[in-house]
């Protein structure tokens, strides 16, 4: 009896657990060659920056905060790949999702010479993060030139650089 009312839960527990995967990844799927949604926030210098103000150009967006693990092996290789387009139309827009202030400088002021096409935004209410679906740090999208989503990192592998600049470099090619 015990047996059958825990494999009943067991089931059930897997079947939420595969409903909630294919409603992420449809979601996720949905913005695909999608408008980005739009972007208002504030930068470290208290300056409203938009997406739409970096049309033209393909972004890096990314959702980061300084608690999560894995952003912290991200964010100094966000770095070095923006590093590599110094002449070219590509900006990363880092979005950190922090509550206080004070510990996104305090992040930032561990990374060496952060590239000046690197602009920080601060969303403490995480409004822009919701309209992103970003339901886990990091996450992060590359827009093309017309704010267009192609391309949907989650997390981060050591395999991420080598992609985004294949994927990066393809959108510079359209």
């Amino acid at each position: 009896m015990i047996t059958r009312k825990v494999s009943a839960v067991m089931k059930a527990v897997a079947a939420v657990i595969l409903l909630v995967i294919m409603t992420a990844g449809s979601t996720y799927a949905g913005m695909i060659n999608e408008k980005a949604p739009d972007i208002s926030l504030n930068d470290l210098k208290d300056k409203a920056v938009t997406l739409d103000s970096f049309k033209g150009k393909v972004v890096f967006l990314d959702f980061w905060a300084s608690w999560c693990g894995p952003c912290k092996q991200e964010f100094p290789e966000i770095n070095r790949f923006i590093s590599k387009y110094r002449d070219k139309d590509v900006v990363v827009l880092a979005v950190n999702v922090d509550k206080q202030r004070s510990h996104v400088e305090e992040f930032l002021s561990k990374i060496p010479n952060l590239s000046e096409k690197v602009t920080v935004v601060l969303d403490p209410d995480s409004k822009v993060v919701s309209s992103y679906n970003a339901r886990m740090m990091p996450t992060s999208f590359i827009i093309d030139k017309n704010g267009i989503v192609r391309y949907i990192h989650f997390g981060f592998n050591e395999s991420d650089p080598a992609s985004w600049i294949t994927e990066v470099d393809g959108l510079l090619k359209q």
